[in-house]
């Protein structure tokens, strides 16, 4: 790694002193990915979708790997308009120190305006992104969210789609 390059998840975490562990998989970019890979069910797992607002700042969306986003909620959190939302691209996520297929609520991006659902500090020991497609965290969800104080939280989740597969 470049010393001027952002420092990833992972050890953002491990500087605060948050117990996790990081689990190498093969290059995976969606949650169904990630479980088929780590043997883990879907509902143990976190996706964070990131886009791009205003200003050029990165908005991670933090929600269970199963649910949908609602797009609307997530706008409103962040005081965006709906078509505000479009995603993130590498160059953004880099400088956050993450690639896409990694996206992390916890980032070295101190300007990025986070939000997790409602739901998800609630959800036991989860597997979410490490930054990199080749590998996932598993941690306490109350730890993840508490890693990033400043992030908001919302019913940004469509948890319908929450159920059995």
């Amino acid at each position: 790694m470049n010393a001027l390059a952002p420092i990833g998840p992972p050890e953002i975490l491990a500087s605060l002193g948050v117990s996790f562990r990081l689990h190498a998989h093969p290059d995976v970019t969606s949650p169904v990915e990630v479980c088929a890979a780590l043997g883990v069910p879907l509902e143990r797992t976190v996706k964070t979708l990131a886009f791009v607002i205003p200003e050029d700042r990165l908005l991670p969306a933090a929600l269970p790997g199963r649910a949908r986003l609602r797009y609307g909620a997530l706008a409103r959190t962040a005081g965006v308009r709906r078509g505000d939302l479009p995603p993130a691209d590498a160059g953004l996520l880099a400088r956050a120190g993450m690639r896409p297929g990694g996206v992390c609520p916890v980032s070295a991006d101190r300007a990025a305006v986070v939000v997790f659902d409602g739901t998800v500090s609630g959800r036991g020991r989860v597997h979410c992104g490490s930054g990199r497609p080749d590998s996932s965290v598993e941690i306490e969800a109350a730890e993840l969210t508490a890693a990033v104080p400043g992030a908001a939280t919302a019913s940004i989740a469509d948890l319908r789609a929450d159920g059995p597969a």
